[in-house]
């Protein structure tokens, strides 16, 4: 007789099977996924890991193309000097200092490890008397001499690149062009040093002279460079440094279009053409530009105010030379009250109670306007390149007749001269 347990025991059998295959395929699926995520597990961990090393690789080029950058090695003679005299490399566009170094009149040698390139400035101060020089620092040697004795010579005689080489031609031309006048500016510095109360003053205008006359000649210089190397940033750089843009505009723009495209278009050559453009607008004879703003009683500027001869006088209420040229511009202004003649002040404040405050404290009588923008005023931009206190004559239709660099020494003489 067949039990119930006999009848049941083929469907526990195929049920044990059936069980024993479902176990298994989901331990092989258990097992494919662990397999799998243990493989991305590790990919990633490898991925990891050969990120940090090509970060590490990157480190390692770097300290490797930085070691492989030769030190800037100054050999230096130095004679005549004073106790206490120095050596100072410097960066003239950033003011970074790379060496300071006492003169021991022989020979000494330093380094400067690691050299930024680009334009740099070696001083020799020895009491009161600095002498400059323009060069390219790099890496490489620098033949250098110093004499007290000698400011007309170059000290470099020896420079590790073309870059270098370049200055050197620079202040080879310098030499040939400047013999002359630099024995004249001594001896009107010589008698400068040794005036007395009585001819301080002449001995001063004389010495003013000498010293814009070195200013046309450095332009001259500066030209006469640019035609040899029509393509070096070194003209660029020396303008700048040199800062007459304002003053001889006309010869900036000669000099920049004698340069080449590629120049031309160079960041440099781009900062250098803003200059001029700005300029450009306050040259003699061109026409001043608008003045913004408003009177202290809300009227705009009239170019009817104008008269014969008109001092522009850009300044703001809290710089200390404005408010001390204040004193001399009010009695100057008295000692011009019955002659064809004005003054216009243009404010760059931005609180208009700071600026009606000194108006009335120094006793300024004369047509005053701001559009109380500060710094942002297009005054600043347009009319002082946003120096100040800052100083120019115009004529009866607003015509640029004078924008020197005027100062309070002069003004005097310069509208008495165009009345």
């Amino acid at each position: 007789m067949i039990t119930q347990s006999q009848l049941n025991r083929p469907f526990k059998i195929a049920l044990f099977k059936a069980h024993i295959s479902f176990v298994d395929n989901h331990c092989k699926k258990i097992i494919l996924t662990y397999s799998i995520t243990k493989f991305f597990v590790i990919l990633r961990y490898q991925t990891f890991y050969m990120r940090k090393m090509l970060v590490f690789a990157v480190l390692i080029v770097a300290m490797l193309s930085s070691c492989d950058r030769s030190p800037a090695v100054f050999n230096v003679t130095t004679k005549n000097f004073n106790k206490n005299a120095v050596i100072n490399i410097f960066s003239p566009e950033t003011g970074e200092v790379f060496k300071v170094e006492n003169i021991i009149n022989g020979s000494q040698t330093f380094k400067i490890n690691l050299p930024k390139k680009g334009y740099a400035a070696l001083t020799a101060q020895d009491g009161e008397t600095l002498r400059k020089y323009w060069f390219y620092l790099d890496g490489g040697d620098y033949d250098v001499i110093l004499d007290a004795n000698n400011n007309k010579s170059y000290p470099f005689k020896k420079v590790p690149s073309k870059e270098g080489a370049e200055f050197v031609d620079f202040y080879k031309i310098k030499d040939a062009l400047s013999l002359n006048l630099v024995d004249s500016l001594d001896n009107a510095q010589h008698e400068m040093d040794k005036s007395t109360r009585e001819n301080v003053d002449e001995k001063a205008q004389k010495l003013d002279k000498w010293l814009e006359r070195e200013g046309l000649l450095e332009l001259t210089i500066i030209k006469e460079f640019s035609k040899k190397y029509p393509n070096s940033p070194h003209t660029l750089f020396l303008l700048d440094q040199l800062g007459r843009v304002d003053t001889d505009t006309e010869t900036y723009v000669t000099i920049f279009n004698g340069l080449s495209n590629d120049l031309k278009e160079s960041k440099a050559g781009k900062n250098m053409l803003e200059q001029i453009t700005r300029s450009s607008r306050m040259m003699a004879g061109s026409k001043m530009p608008e003045i913004e703003g408003q009177s202290p009683n809300g009227k705009p500027f009239d170019l009817k105010i104008l008269k014969k001869i008109n001092l522009v006088i850009v300044w703001t209420s809290y710089n200390t030379k404005s408010r001390e040229n204040n004193l001399f511009l009010k009695d100057l202004y008295e000692k011009f009250k019955n002659e064809d003649v004005e003054f216009i002040g243009v404010s760059l404040d931005q609180k208009r109670n700071w600026w009606l405050n000194v108006i009335r404290d120094d006793k300024l009588t004369w047509p005053q306007f701001s559009d109380l923008k500060g710094a942002k005023s297009s005054n600043a931009k347009n009319l002082s390149d946003y120096n100040i206190p800052y100083y120019f004559l115009i004529d009866k239709q607003g015509k640029v007749l004078m924008n020197n660099h005027l100062t309070t020494d002069f003004i005097s003489d310069e509208i008495r001269h165009r009345l």
